[in-house]
């Protein structure tokens, strides 16, 4: 990992990069850290402080590790890896060019909660040979910065961690996995719209009830549910461009090519295909300017930009 520089004013810090992909940090993160450890501060003393926020600190590299997990397997399947980014709720894995293929989608999100179970696994074998796994809840509350405190922390935090990213609450990754399960029988548009479904119950679920396990859950349910509901639009959105251009023989662009060519759309300034610009008048009638007229169609701008858009759709 390379070290990286604040990139500005209410932007992401770049931390450095892994295997290429940039590693980012909301700086909200370490104020929200800060504030839970002063609080700890002002009841146990700056040691209490200094624990929690390592103890925080050991949780967002949990969660870093969890991210990489789904990156590294995007870019062993051929996805593009935008970039990783941890905030307050998490961390994002952001990805282009996802391909629609189930069993991509399933190895991408199973990767994730499969690293948090692999360090809890490692974490307990070697409190295992330190003759300490019996003690492992009450030590995974640290007073001290022990190594089997610490192990302890990460066997708890990560097993929390990757069960709770199990659960089928669209876009988590249960919901990722249960989508792909879906869409091998009902094909990617229904398994969505059904794994979204299923998903705004646990999104809502997290609004009503998650405030007795952690003030976090309502934030994040109403995050999954605005996260939901785009990704749904954005998959409808892209099988219905698809669609329509299908009834043009699957080439947008080249409909818009013919139809400019035909006099269909005419370029600004550019008179209908097939005819020559007149300017000669008329008896009785007064010569308008065509430069002084409203410019019909489209512009090469405006061409430009529809081929771009729907090459977009195709790729995400």
């Amino acid at each position: 990992m390379t070290i990286g520089f604040f990139n500005g004013p209410g932007r992401p810090w770049m931390l450095g990069r892994v295997r290429g992909i940039p590693i980012r940090l909301q700086p909200l993160l370490l104020v929200l850290m800060g504030l839970l450890a002063l609080m700890e501060v002002d009841s146990g003393g700056w040691t209490s402080g200094l624990m929690t926020f390592f103890a925080l600190s050991l949780v967002m590299g949990s969660v870093l590790l969890h991210e990489l997990g789904h990156a590294l397997m995007a870019q062993r399947l051929g996805v593009q890896v935008v970039d990783i980014t941890l905030w307050p709720l998490g961390g994002i894995a952001m990805m282009v060019n996802m391909p629609e293929d189930p069993a991509t989608e399933g190895a991408i999100a199973i990767a994730g909660p499969l690293v948090n179970f692999a360090i809890a696994g490692i974490a307990s074998m070697i409190l295992m040979l330190m003759g300490l796994l019996g003690e492992l809840i009450p030590m995974a509350t640290i007073t001290q910065a022990g190594l089997p405190q610490i192990l302890a922390l990460l066997v708890m935090v990560n097993v929390i961690m990757g069960t709770f990213n199990l659960v089928p609450a669209f876009p988590m990754d249960g919901g990722k996995l249960l989508r792909s399960f879906l869409a091998r029988k009902d094909g990617w548009v229904r398994g969505t719209e059904r794994a979204a479904q299923v998903g705004r119950i646990f999104a809502w679920a997290m609004v009503f009830f998650g405030w007795r396990w952690s003030l976090m859950l309502p934030f994040l349910g109403f995050y999954l549910l605005f996260a939901g509901k785009r990704e749904l639009i954005m998959v409808q959105l892209k099988h219905a461009a698809q669609g329509a251009g299908g009834m043009f023989g699957g080439n947008l662009e080249e409909m818009l090519r013919r139809a400019t060519q035909a006099g269909g759309f005419n370029r600004p300034g550019q008179e209908p295909h097939g005819q020559a610009p007149s300017h000669e008048g008329h008896p009785g009638e007064t010569h308008v300017d065509s430069s002084s007229q409203p410019k019909r169609g489209f512009s090469e701008e405006d061409i430009r930009q529809l081929e771009a858009d729907r090459g977009r759709l195709r790729k995400d």
